[in-house]
């Protein structure tokens, strides 16, 4: 079947229009710190409790998140524009991401967003290739609520587009 410009684009709005939320990805190896704001982050387990991280290939990010590899998955709260605007600038390993952005240490020593309004902590299981993109599997080892708040929630005009 052939799709039509008209098709892609009733396609890439219906897409486009399921809600995910925002998220701080982080993750401090070797001295360097790889982070990413994502919006393609799902729980996928109970027993462990895990999660599914989506990373497009090629972003730095993505050499760190190999099996074993510690991971901080920030909840953003609804609301918090400045901490997600300082994250989608992105940044290279070898530079301090958190530079004038508090945070705590997780369990695992990792790094975490005191402004979030919840983290999960946790360590890469394995991974999927998914065409453009990798599924990386994370089972969560710790986490809290760090207030009461609304998530913040995203949507896309084009789903085939970030």
């Amino acid at each position: 079947m052939t799709v039509t410009t008209s098709q892609d684009e009733q396609l890439g709005a219906a897409i486009g229009a399921i809600p995910s939320g925002l998220f701080i990805v982080t993750s401090q190896q070797n001295g360097k710190t790889a982070t990413m704001l994502a919006s393609w982050i799902q729980q996928s387990g109970f027993a462990p409790p895990s999660v599914t991280i989506i990373v497009a290939k090629g972003r730095p990010i993505e050499s760190f998140l190999t099996v074993g590899s510690p991971v901080v998955i920030n909840i953003a709260e609804k609301g918090q524009g400045k901490i997600i605007g300082h994250f989608a600038k992105g940044f290279a390993p070898d530079i301090d991401p958190f530079d004038g952005i508090e945070t705590a240490t997780a369990p695992s020593g990792q790094p975490y967003l005191t402004d979030a309004i919840a983290y999960l902590d946790a360590t890469v299981v394995g991974s999927l290739d998914a065409g453009d993109h990798t599924v990386i599997l994370a089972n969560i080892i710790a986490g809290e609520r760090l207030r009461e708040g609304e998530s913040a929630i995203h949507t896309r005009k084009n789903g085939f587009k970030y």
